[in-house]
């Protein structure tokens, strides 16, 4: 089965569950990924380990589709979705695997962090990271509802 603009064909049961596996867990990935940079902001601990399992789930379902589903002609949904695709990845790899987890282990390992005063070099540090992932989520939520539009 193809999505696009092949002729019909007929379609197994099999195929069509298949599909339909595909497209929930891609949608599910996205509704992650997007619901979390929206409601939370800014990433967490656990929302960290979530996206990155999101993420992975996300790039396997689009290369799978890709390969069963979808027409080889490249159009520009297709290269709009992959693109937005490629910024949700981007954008998620930057917030929960560099900035975010680099800002904890920071506040962490300085000393007396919280009696430190606000423009110590440290809190403006922390707080530079911390805003940085924040954006990162913001481009995060964007990008990946382009992808929902192209999908």
């Amino acid at each position: 089965m193809h999505v696009g603009n092949s002729s019909p064909t007929l379609v197994s049961p099999v195929d069509t569950l298949y599909f339909d596996s595909l497209q929930f867990l891609y949608h599910l990935a996205l509704a992650i990924l997007v619901g979390g940079a929206i409601v939370l902001g800014g990433p967490s601990r656990r929302y960290d380990q979530l996206a990155g399992l999101a993420l992975l789930t996300l790039l396997a379902t689009s290369i799978l589709k890709l390969i069963a589903f979808e027409d080889t002609d490249i159009g520009p949904r297709l290269v709009a979705r992959w693109v937005a695709l490629a910024v949700v990845s981007g954008a998620t790899l930057y917030a929960s695997a560099f900035a975010a987890p680099v800002a904890r282990t920071f506040r962490a390992q300085t000393r007396d962090f919280d009696e430190l005063p606000e423009t110590s070099p440290a809190r403006r540090e922390y707080a530079q990271l911390g805003r940085s992932a924040a954006r990162a989520m913001r481009v995060v939520a964007i990008s990946g509802l382009i992808a929902l539009f192209f999908s």
